[in-house]
């Protein structure tokens, strides 16, 4: 496929678009179109059974972008993917435009139950659109309850792909917008994580703050009550010269210890107690 050169902000990484959906509702003929040839096997929706069998991962050619085929949803799937689906990945939950049958809104229940945690990184990618010059005449979610809820769930966001285009300019429309939309959802958790990662990284730190300050208070606290202590023990059981002695020791050691700086304290704490240095 060549370099379309859309528009928009572009992951820093490869990132990866899980094709979901009911039986025929133009997942593989969507990679297909995007890819520019026949890859991915599909046929007519008029088939019994799913064509594609296990997910299969195709290359999108100087896009950075990898999209992967999936079977007809059902709960194993759903179960795959959760093993396979990464931080940075991407969810289209394909679906025919002009058609809502039992099974679409058994997968769509699926996915607003199974996958709420992937809400914000999915979008509903709608084939066979009549007239994709208007995509409103296309898409009208209020028409279906369960539709409308996956809507909402996805922020709406939506992309309207006609795979039989007759024109290159129409197909490049469409692969245009769909490539917009998955790189604003994936530069947009990329930016989340990052806010995320520095939080947690100034939660740390301050956490490293309050325990040097709380280790700092009790040494303050400690070292004074024990020069005092050693002072009573020793006047119990010391002669007067030996007491002298000591006390003029404990003095120097206390002297001292008023006497240092920040970095000293800490050496000094380091010495018997584990004190974070920041």
């Amino acid at each position: 496929m060549e370099d379309w050169g859309t528009s928009g902000a572009f992951p820093s990484k490869p990132y990866t678009v899980f094709f979901i959906g009911p039986r025929g509702a133009g997942k593989s003929a969507t990679i297909n179109t995007i890819i520019g040839r026949d890859v991915a096997e599909s046929t007519s929706s008029l088939r019994k059974e799913s064509t594609t069998k296990k997910m299969n991962k195709y290359l999108v050619e100087n896009q950075n972008v990898v999209l992967v085929d999936t079977p007809a949803l059902r709960r194993s799937i759903i179960k795959e993917l959760k093993k396979e689906f990464r931080k940075s990945d991407i969810l289209a939950f394909v679906i025919a435009a002009q058609r809502l049958q039992m099974e679409d809104e058994t997968c769509i229940l699926m996915v607003l139950k199974d996958l709420k945690y992937l809400h914000s990184r999915s979008f509903i990618l709608l084939t066979r659109g009549s007239n994709i010059v208007d995509d409103s005449n296309v898409f009208n979610p209020e028409s279906n309850k369960e539709l409308y809820r996956l809507y909402e769930a996805v922020d709406k966001r939506y992309v309207v792909f006609e795979n039989r285009n007759k024109t290159e300019k129409e197909r490049k429309r469409c692969i245009d917008k769909f490539l917009s939309m998955s790189r604003e959802i994936s530069f947009n958790e990329e930016i989340k994580i990052e806010t995320l990662r520095d939080n947690d990284s100034k939660v740390s730190g301050r956490n490293i703050i309050i325990q040097s300050i709380s280790w700092t208070v009790i040494a303050l606290a400690i070292v004074p009550i024990f020069i005092s202590s050693a002072k009573t023990v020793l006047r119990s059981v010391a002669t007067n010269d030996l007491y002298t002695t000591w006390c003029c020791h404990l003095s120097l050691i206390y002297d001292g210890f008023q006497s240092m700086t920040w970095n000293d304290f800490q050496n000094f704490l380091m010495s018997g107690l584990y004190v974070p240095i920041f």
